[in-house]
This record gives structure tokens, C-alpha cells and sequence, in this order.
């Protein structure tokens, strides 16, 4: 993303899409179906969000198994992806997360 300033801010992309993590998703949305964090990048690649990544791909695979035992709804499922994450997130990076109203919010810790 560039501001107005000119000023970069790099982002990686979090997908919220569950079908090779589950069972019974057949198909996961591509559009407004996940969040994005900054993250830093040096001499052109992307730096330290490694541990961010396995933990999201962590969360993703016990997800898919919640929904495959129906203890999530595929709402509810969403719900807890974004919550957890934003948890994970926490101040160390921004997180973006897309809504209805306006194409990203910032995420917080306050999800119903």
C-alpha cells in the first residue's frame, strides 16, 4: 500500500478459505475472505513473519477440523479465524481485515 506520502507499507496476505483444511468445505471465497499484516521487508523479500505464517496455517488446520466435527458453523469459523488472529497480531504489526461497510478495517480484540 502507498500513502499519499509515498510512503510503502508491505502487507501479507492471510486467507481465511478452508478447503484444504477441512472435510466438508468444498470451496472457500477469494474475494474479502481473509486479513492483511504489515510486515517488514529487506533488500526486496518479506522478514519475520515466518512464526506468524505457522501459526495461521496452525489455526487454520484446527478450524477445518472444527467445522469437519460441526462444532463451527462456517460463520462461526470466520469469527474465530479473525478473533485468533487478531490475538496472534496483537501491537507487533497492523492487522487489515475486510468488512461490509468499507473494504478494510482494523482489526481488533474486540470481536463479538
Amino acid at each position: 500500500m502507498v500513502s499519499t506520502t509515498f510512503e510503502v507499507t508491505a502487507y501479507r496476505t492471510l486467507w481465511f478459505g478452508l478447503q484444504y483444511d477441512s472435510e466438508t468445505v468444498e470451496q472457500g471465497e477469494t474475494v474479502g475472505n481473509g486479513a492483511l499484516a504489515t510486515v517488514r521487508w529487506y533488500d526486496g523479500e518479506p522478514v519475520g513473519d515466518g512464526h506468524l505464517q505457522g501459526q495461521f496455517a496452525a489455526l487454520k488446520d484446527v478450524v477445518g477440523d472444527m467445522l469437519d466435527k460441526s462444532v463451527f458453523t462456517p460463520s462461526t469459523a470466520r469469527q474465530y479465524l479473525k478473533r485468533k488472529l487478531a490475538e496472534r497480531v496483537g501491537d507487533r504489526r497492523e492487522l487489515l481485515i475486510p468488512t461490509g461497510e468499507s473494504p478494510f478495517e482494523k482489526a481488533s480484540l474486540n470481536y463479538s
